[in-house]
């Protein structure tokens, strides 16, 4: 008996060495050495911020600010919008073999240095960025009446499922991955006019798309946001000026950090110990160089690296931590419908429109489409709406009174994916106040149903 205890006792501890044999060549692969790991990558620009034809991808040693910069993908014409994954290996970039090439997303395996080719498509991509379930987000160039538009765009990291997020006619571009999960981007409407630039986020399906910051006192969002590990945004503003809002109430923690800093900044990346690498151009500089900056002095930054060509869009090669979040999602390619629940229509952070010579209360909507009014859909008499709309299909809505009179201007545009479901408190209203808790009249019926496809699966 004591012998059969002594053999299993023996086997169980080979088991155990060889269970954690496994685990430690498991941490050893995932822990193997990164070159670049610690290393700055920027993009060199031939000419001035903004026009991305000849940019490179270039890389630096922070400890080493004396050594010039070397180019990273000598095989491209142009490469640019560098983004990594948040383990720190791919990085992903917009690039161009020919000038004459259309932009493309590409990838990089950091570890083994190959590069290889994410999508081939016949319209621009551009601003990549990784997401935690190895799928890539980016903005793909389309037309809307006429105008050029950018929409939101992912995919894995092979190229397939090939999907479209954002359906607004409007420039949706510079994604980045909170920690949260969420997708924070910059959007400017393009139809039926030019609007200002303004900070909107979004979970990695396209779905609840909200407006997260216009920008504060004239001063605009004119570029991505970038998280912090102590809860900023930050992101830079017209003017060339250096901004930030807390994550928590990004619509009332606008901060200019720059106002009493000469010069002007391009690009900014947070650093882990609550520094920021930035791309700045001082009052006597020519170029825009790497410097780093200290959002709690507020002075101006110091150099690490300025040469004869502008540097933007750093990032140092490191790990996220923590990863950012998976976000389950409700999205159903095989169901064309969605659902909007709105609380009440008269709830609204806005005075009526002057010259209303009806009632001042609104008791109905109107919807319209790219393409005219898709219908009129009355409101309960707590002021509740409950619609089915198509899916992936932008439109407006515009509270009327009684007198068919519009009493706001209609809102921004909205859209709905597939199976997704959204309720709002109200129209024009603050997007942090929570609604009442009870349950909205409309809701105790079927939905007005606008949308034609389930008028057509009825017939």
């Amino acid at each position: 008996m004591r012998k059969q205890m002594k053999r299993s006792g023996k086997w169980l501890n080979m088991i155990r060495v060889a269970v954690f044999a496994g685990l430690a060549s498991v941490v050893c692969l995932s822990c193997s050495s990164n070159r670049f790991e610690g290393k700055i990558i920027a993009v060199e620009l031939d000419s001035e911020p903004g026009k991305l034809d000849g940019a490179q991808l270039v890389l630096m040693d922070p400890e080493r600010t004396d050594k010039s910069v070397t180019a990273l993908l000598d095989e491209f014409e142009s490469s640019a919008s560098p983004s990594l994954s948040h383990e720190g290996r791919y990085l992903y970039f917009q690039g161009k073999k020919e000038l004459g090439d259309p932009w493309q997303i590409w990838v990089m395996d950091l570890k083994k240095g190959e590069v290889s080719q994410v999508i081939d498509l016949p319209e621009n991509c551009t601003h990549p960025a990784s997401l935690p379930d190895g799928s890539v987000v980016f903005s793909r160039e389309g037309s809307v009446k006429e105008k050029t538009v950018q929409d939101l765009w992912k995919c894995m990291m092979d190229g397939c499922c090939l999907t479209q997020l954002t359906h607004n006619p409007a420039e949706n571009t510079f994604a980045s991955v909170l920690w949260e999960g969420r997708i924070l981007y910059s959007s400017k409407q393009i139809y039926p006019e030019a609007r200002d630039e303004q900070l909107m986020i979004m979970r990695p399906d396209g779905t609840k798309s909200e407006l997260y910051t216009p920008g504060c006192c004239g001063l605009l969002p004119v570029s991505g946001g970038q998280e912090s590990p102590d809860g900023h945004i930050y992101f830079i503003s017209s003017d060339g000026q250096l901004s930030r809002v807390l994550h928590r109430r990004p619509l009332h923690t606008f901060e200019n950090l720059s106002k009493d800093i000469g010069g002007s900044f391009a690009a900014v990346s947070p650093a882990s110990d609550s520094t920021c690498l930035v791309s700045y151009m001082p009052v006597d500089g020519s170029t825009f160089g790497l410097f780093r900056f200290d959002p709690r002095r507020k002075e101006t930054p110091a150099a690490l690296f300025q040469g004869d060509r502008h540097l933007v869009d750093p990032l140092i090669v490191a790990v996220t931590d923590p990863r950012p979040r998976i976000l389950p999602s409700p999205v159903d390619p095989n169901k064309p419908t969605a659902i909007l629940m709105i609380q009440n229509i008269n709830h609204s952070s806005l005075p009526v429109l002057e010259g209303i010579t009806g009632d001042s209360l609104a008791d109905r909507i109107r919807i319209s489409t790219l393409e005219g009014e898709l219908g009129i859909v009355e409101a309960k008499d707590d002021g509740s709406v409950y619609v089915k709309l198509d899916a992936d299909t932008p439109f407006k809505i515009e509270t009327l009174n009684s007198q068919g009179e519009s009493l706001h201007e209609p809102s921004d545009w909205i859209y709905l994916r597939p199976n997704e479901r959204r309720a709002c408190t109200g129209c024009h209203v603050n997007p942090e106040l929570a609604p009442r808790n009870y349950q909205p009249h409309a809701v105790k019926e079927d939905p007005v149903v606008l949308a034609s496809q389930a008028k057509e699966n009825s017939n």
